[in-house]
């Protein structure tokens, strides 16, 4: 599988390894057969490498939630993020959603996934942050112009998705690599 130029990250991700692909890369092993990412937050080496076969796993259920709706619906993504604005009280209304329990678990997965990229792209340094009770709270950050609908990248993602075998959970690490195969590559980077 040729590797696609525009795979990239969709999301701001608290963490992420974009910047130190150049030192990262030279490290792996030079053939990657099965590639497990089980932190894989922004997906920066995932889409990097562009493996053939990945097992893709991140505890953050909303997070897995967009990679699933990019791989199966990517079209419709689309179209729902073009609804959204870049305004403050607009930004805090969508925010909001999950503050009513029924109302958001009753969302499909599809509007779900469009909230937390439209939240990504619009609050204060792309912060994926939630207080006790599970709710989204990072501010409004006063973009001028996000990048809402990035639809190049969006649908070379999801082309890579469903092209390559990526398994997608949202599980505890430790469950994850109880059942990859043994010639399977692990990245987990430790920082600090």
């Amino acid at each position: 599988m040729k590797k696609n130029k525009l795979v990239a990250p969709v999301l701001k991700w608290v963490g992420g390894k974009r910047q130190l692909l150049d030192v990262l890369t030279p490290l792996l092993p030079s053939k990657i057969t099965t590639y497990c990412e089980p932190f894989v937050g922004g997906g920066a080496l995932l889409f990097e490498l562009q493996p053939k076969t990945a097992y893709v796993n991140d505890i953050n259920r909303e997070l897995i939630r967009v990679y699933e709706v990019i791989q199966n619906d990517v079209e419709a993504l689309i179209d729902a993020l073009q609804e959204f604005k870049n305004e403050s009280d607009y930004f805090y209304s969508v925010r909001d959603w999950d503050r009513d329990k029924e109302m958001y678990a009753a969302l499909p997965d599809l509007k779900k996934a469009a909230r937390t990229l439209y939240l990504n792209k619009t609050c204060y340094n792309g912060l994926f942050r939630v207080n006790n009770a599970g709710e989204f709270n990072s501010p409004f950050g006063s973009y001028r112009n996000p990048n809402i609908v990035n639809a190049p990248i969006l649908r070379a993602v999801s082309t890579y998705l469903n092209d390559a075998a990526v398994h997608l959970t949202s599980i505890d690490y430790a469950e994850v690599v109880k059942t990859l195969p043994k010639s399977c590559f692990v990245y987990i980077l430790k920082v600090g």
